[in-house]
């Protein structure tokens, strides 16, 4: 059969990209010259927003899971190091989760204008 070839896989480290940032769903508006193509990928951002509260719920529980092992660490060794390294990630997945929300807000909150480019 000519047509049977199995679709190739993606590799580990797109697909891990994919789980954990919310990049690649978004049209960058700042490259496009045309209204008709910019209104577009505005409607276009605005429909996937509704995919940004899974990506949040995935930090959520980095965040959380960080801080729990990182008190566990402190508590239960002498060792401060382990817990600030725990610490550390979740200051950044706080970080990246804040990013998120507040994308999220304003694509909920956002209308197209329209009008010329600058």
């Amino acid at each position: 059969m000519m047509g049977a070839n199995p679709p190739p896989l993606e590799p580990l480290k797109s697909l891990l990209y994919r789980y954990w940032f919310w990049e690649w769903l978004f049209v960058d508006l700042a490259g496009v010259r045309d209204v008709y193509q910019r209104a577009a990928a505005w409607k276009h951002n605005i429909a996937q927003r509704r995919h940004l509260p899974v990506y949040m719920r995935r930090w959520l529980v980095v965040t959380a899971a960080n801080l729990g092992v990182g008190a566990v660490l402190e508590k239960a060794l002498a060792s401060m190091l382990s817990a600030a390294v725990f610490y550390t990630n979740s200051c950044i997945a706080v970080c990246v989760l804040f990013v998120t929300f507040v994308g999220w807000l304003f694509l909920g909150h956002a209308q197209w204008r329209g009008g010329g480019l600058p």
